[in-house]
């Protein structure tokens, strides 16, 4: 039997490059260095790209066996042999010439590669030794720590900024809430800021979704355990189609945000000074509404002078958080629906046949996707007829008639996850301000970029007291029936749901009572829901209050339920019993 000698070029030094080569790339656009340390992080450039292209050179199958390699697999292969000569055409330039011409290009390979051996390594869950939804609530653990540490380097702010300060912001940009306890636009530089859009994009669609999409990509499907991982957390109807759900919804999602961007670009005047500056405003903005994020650059978001009564402006940004909050399955869903119904209504009316059976084109839908539409339907249009009558002689006062009615429609809108306000939120009436409340608690739906217990979880329970009430022995809806696993999912939401708030509320009123209760409960609840409206305290919050909201915006984000599954299944494994045991009535009333 033929020896195999033992190649330095192994998995284990090309993972551990890859996590020194993210820190070069921290340190080299983060702080401004001599010549000898950029000189330092331009070598370490080059001797990953050859470390890398070395280890795929090795695993190189041959001629006979290119099939066996997934498409991206070669891909990466010439992404680091590219990464090879561009970083020493790089290191060469910059020793002799002093100039970093190519450091752009050296640094998005270098960011490029790590971020696909990291990939590779967080799509084989079946090897970790944690349970899914532990490494679930960990991915975002470690974005918040990324965040963190990027936020806190001297070129992301004006100037030097407090380490909760940073874990502040970086937790609400990756749980998409938008609590701000700087002025993101003053207090951030243009790479802070961008900082924040990146972390916002990766919190919403979830580390794990762009991770494995790269992994599936450039690896392969790996293994059945992880396959059937993936397909439950972006919710794919078969195992063959999770890399095809996975390539949708990342298309829809930069599609939707492409084409926001452009329409808000038209809708602003001249409130700034250069191309640039209106094209990035237009950017952050789509990014951060169709994420349902909230950030914004302006110091007082769309209340700000000059865009408080830019209507059209209001309506792109109410569409794309509605867009984004529907949930990316839905939004598919949808989209087939129409096509089906087209081909459909074509059949029946001018007889095209289309190559197909009429019975296999019928338009259908699934019920949650029934459920997400007409609840989400339902809380906008009552929503906003609630919010036009209580505020019409209040924060509507100034606004006309055409002016009232979007605005009441962007208030009810907003509300529900996204965080960006066109009134003052602290002038609301306190009857205002109760409906607010409970619609950040129900937020968006499932799957989306939204907090809250979601619009499901709502009907539900709703469903749930008709039941009730009427005596049914089960929940119907149309002719079919929701599983008693859904009603026993959605009580335990609603029941964590409140507890965390509650016990937020408490310690901060603890901790910061003089700020008043309704102002400290709305936070809260902001904070769970990731809304990012608040009452105007945030920024006078102690240390301790927003230490608290921290955690409180990444349970929320997380979901508790998953977090406690996570934990609990990580220490005790399930055991399936088929003992039935005898029922027993409990005085319920």
């Amino acid at each position: 039997m033929k020896k195999t000698t033992p190649s330095i070029f192994n998995d284990s030094l090309v993972f551990i490059t890859s996590l020194v080569a993210l820190v070069a790339l921290v340190l080299d656009f983060g702080y401004r260095f001599s010549f000898w340390m950029h000189l330092l992080t331009d070598v370490f450039y080059l001797l990953f790209g050859l470390v890398y292209s070395s280890f795929f050179f090795q695993q190189f199958p041959g001629w006979r066996k290119l099939k066996q390699r997934p498409f991206g697999y070669y891909v990466a292969f010439s992404l680091s042999f590219l990464l090879s000569l561009i970083a020493l055409a790089n290191t060469v330039n910059f020793a002799i010439n002093d100039s970093v011409s190519f450091n752009i290009y050296t640094a998005g390979l270098v960011f490029i590669l790590t971020l696909l051996e990291l990939s590779g390594r967080l799509y084989n869950l079946n090897r970790q030794t944690l349970h899914p939804a532990l490494v679930f609530a960990l991915s975002f653990v470690v974005l918040i720590c990324i965040g963190t540490l990027l936020l806190m380097t001297p070129r992301a702010a004006a100037h030097e900024i407090h380490f909760t300060d940073a874990l502040f912001t970086a937790t609400s940009a990756v749980c998409v809430t938008g609590l701000a306890v700087l002025d993101t636009g003053k207090d951030f530089t243009l790479m802070g800021q961008l900082t924040i859009l990146g972390l916002i994009q990766l919190g919403a669609l979830g580390m794990l979704s762009f991770t494995s999409l790269f992994a599936l990509f450039f690896k392969g499907f790996g293994s059945f355990e992880s396959r059937l991982n993936i397909k439950d957390m972006i919710n794919a109807e078969t195992l063959e189609g999770t890399f095809k759900r996975l390539i949708q919804i990342i298309i829809f999602v930069f599609v939707v945000e492409g084409l926001g961007a452009f329409l808000i670009f038209l809708t602003l005047g001249d409130q700034f000074d250069s191309f640039n500056q209106r094209l990035f405003f237009s950017i952050f903005h789509s990014v951060s509404a169709f994420c349902n994020a909230g950030f914004s650059t302006l110091s007082h978001s769309l209340y700000e002078t000059g865009f408080r009564y830019n209507y059209n402006l209001h309506i792109i940004i109410a569409i794309l958080i509605v867009a984004g909050g529907l949930g990316y399955g839905v939004v598919i869903n949808l989209t087939k629906y129409l096509q089906r119904w087209f081909l459909y209504g074509s059949h029946r009316i001018f007889r095209f046949h289309w190559g197909v059976k009429a019975e296999k084109i019928k338009p259908q839908t699934s019920l949650n996707s029934k459920i997400v539409v007409y609840t989400s339907l339902i809380l906008i249009v009552v929503g906003s007829i609630i919010f036009y009558a209580l505020e019409f002689d209040n924060t509507l006062k100034k606004h006309s008639i055409y002016g009232k009615l979007i605005t009441a429609i962007f208030g009810s809108i907003t509300t529900r996850t996204a965080g960006f306000n066109t009134i003052d939120t602290g002038s609301l009436h306190m009857s205002t301000l109760m409906i607010v409340l409970l619609l950040m608690w129900i937020g968006a739906s499932p799957g989306s970029t939204g907090g809250g217990i979601k619009t499901t979880t709502f009907a539900v329970a709703t469903f749930n007291i008709v039941q009730q009430v009427f005596g049914y022995k089960q929940i119907k809806i149309g002719f079919r029936r929701i599983a008693p696993q859904a009603l026993q999912r959605a009580t335990a939401i609603i029941s964590l749901s409140l507890i965390v708030i509650g016990a937020s509320t408490f310690l901060l009123i603890f901790f910061d009572e003089q700020l008043g209760i309704m102002p400290i409960a709305f936070e809260c609840f902001s904070a769970f829901s990731t809304v990012g409206l608040s009452m105007g305290i945030t920024s006078e919050l102690s240390e301790a209050s927003r230490l608290i909201l921290i955690i409180t915006m990444f349970v929320g984000r997380v979901s508790l339920l998953t977090l406690l599954t996570g934990i609990v299944r990580q220490i005790h494994s399930y055991e399936f019993q088929p003992i039935e045991y005898p029922e027993e009535e409990i005085l319920i009333n």
